[in-house]
């Protein structure tokens, strides 16, 4: 692999560069790393194929694990059950970051303005702090990859929106959290890519950092005073990088953050070079994970106030109505919408009814279902959601009988339940089949379905 050379050049003042290590490491097969889901995790611990391959944790987030191999992810029913999900280690760093800016605050509202595909979203959705993560994503064909992996992971705080970032000027000082995890050139990801050193020129970091300026503008204006922005790339360029960090201080507005990490981490700490702003670079010469760039910044400033009115909702349900298909939750409600059920938690009502006006909504809560004729027909997600009721019907399935039914092959099943019945595997749902005159019907979606026969 030949890096190009005027990268390399960019590079040399750069805490911790090392162009041999660097150039050498790039020769190197990557490593594999996961991220277990924490209400799904005894079904991935308790499974003998991951398990074999599992060799350390990932130092700055506690569900992160390493692999000694890549197995074939996609024909792994626990990973279409969101058991887990298949991130880079480095991008991880933002359980760390998040966790420790967010330490005194409760119920935060997150807004992962860059979500696609969802990795980040999904971390950030499980911290306990947080009360909702509006996962945002700009390119409307990225969407259904990140709804896909949203209604996979369960749960009912993680949103999907779809808008540009100019939308979300008009929430001023709205939210307690922002995430620009921002496109960039990929540069920290050509050992994974190697495509993208092809794409890649000397002119494409100043075009990415022009445009990472244009949607840091609009993110800046959304947080609230004392609120937090975090600022990402998987470029190593310092033009992607301390450059668009001095330009969040610029603004008068924001104050840099220095992070708490372990020396053992090896992170390189940056300065930038006119406000002094700290940020966090990641070389794969000294971790073990991919490159990254990290920083994070406090809102000083007052924010300007926003038009937005939260408003309530007079479309909730009662949960006992669902008693059968969901636990009981007194911090959950079912509501209606556009004639079907979605759970979401009680203190997140007011704002999904402001985003619903203001945003082009994709995934508001987990979509339950719908009643037709009386009877109620659950929807796929329901059978994902953390929430799913134990009083479900189940049937458990070996790991080639999940696979036939993720990929919608014919399968059988000896069993006298009737009506809709969930399709398990090592305990978890993987979705639904309907019973009935002796018949079965497979209800896993259609455009998820598993293509690959090898």
């Amino acid at each position: 692999m030949n890096l190009p050379e005027a990268l390399l050049d960019s590079l040399h003042s750069c805490s911790g560069m090392d162009r041999d290590a660097f150039i050498g490491v790039h020769h190197e097969p990557p490593p594999v790393s996961i991220r277990f889901h924490p209400f799904k995790s005894d079904a991935v611990r308790q499974n003998i194929e991951i398990n074999e391959l599992i060799v350390d944790h990932v130092p700055w987030c506690p569900d992160g694990r390493y692999l000694s191999a890549r197995p074939s992810f996609t024909l792994d029913p626990l990973y279409h059950a969101g058991a887990y999900y298949v991130q880079e280690a480095s991008s991880m760093f933002i359980h760390h970051v998040a966790s420790q800016l967010l330490e005194n605050v409760e119920n935060a509202a997150v807004l992962d303005m860059c979500a696609a595909p969802g990795g980040k979203s999904t971390l950030l959705s499980t911290l306990p702090q947080i009360r909702f993560v509006l996962a945002n994503e700009i390119i409307q064909s990225r969407v259904p990859a990140l709804v896909e992996n949203a209604v996979k992971w369960g749960m009912e705080k993680l949103l999907v929106c779809n808008n540009d970032p100019k939308s979300f000027e008009q929430f001023g000082g709205y939210f307690d959290l922002i995430l620009v995890d921002a496109p960039c050139s990929g540069s920290g990801l050509f050992r994974k890519d190697p495509k993208a050193m092809n794409e890649w020129s000397p002119e494409l970091p100043e075009f990415c950092s022009a445009r990472q300026k244009r949607i840091l503008a609009s993110a800046m204006k959304a947080v609230k005073e004392d609120g937090f922005l975090i600022y990402s790339t998987c470029s190593y360029s310092p033009c992607e990088n301390e450059e668009n960090i001095d330009f969040i201080l610029s603004s008068g507005q924001f104050q840099s953050v220095e992070l708490k990490t372990n020396p053992d981490w090896r992170i390189m700490e940056e300065s930038s070079p006119v406000h002094h702003a700290v940020g966090y670079r990641f070389f794969p010469h000294l971790v073990k994970g991919e490159g990254f760039f990290c920083a994070a910044f406090r809102r000083t400033a007052s924010s300007e106030s926003s038009e937005m009115v939260l408003r309530g909702t007079s479309s909730i349900k009662k949960l006992p109505d669902l008693i059968p298909w969901i636990t009981e939750d007194a911090s959950t409600v079912v509501l209606e919408w556009e004639g079907s059920l979605f759970l979401q938690h009680l203190d997140t009502l007011p704002h999904i009814e402001l985003f619903r006006q203001a945003l082009r909504i994709k995934r508001s809560g987990t979509r339950l279902g719908s009643y037709k004729r009386g009877d109620f027909i659950p929807d796929h997600e329901l059978a994902l959601c953390v929430h799913l009721s134990d009083e479900v019907s189940r049937i458990e399935v070996d790991r080639a009988t999940a696979v036939r039914y993720l990929r919608k092959d014919p399968i059988e099943l000896e069993t006298e339940l009737d009506g809709w019945v969930c399709i398990t595997f090592s305990g978890l749902a993987l979705g639904w089949v309907k019973f009935a005159n002796g018949r079965l019907k497979n209800h896993y979606p259609m455009t998820w379905r598993i293509l690959m026969r090898n």
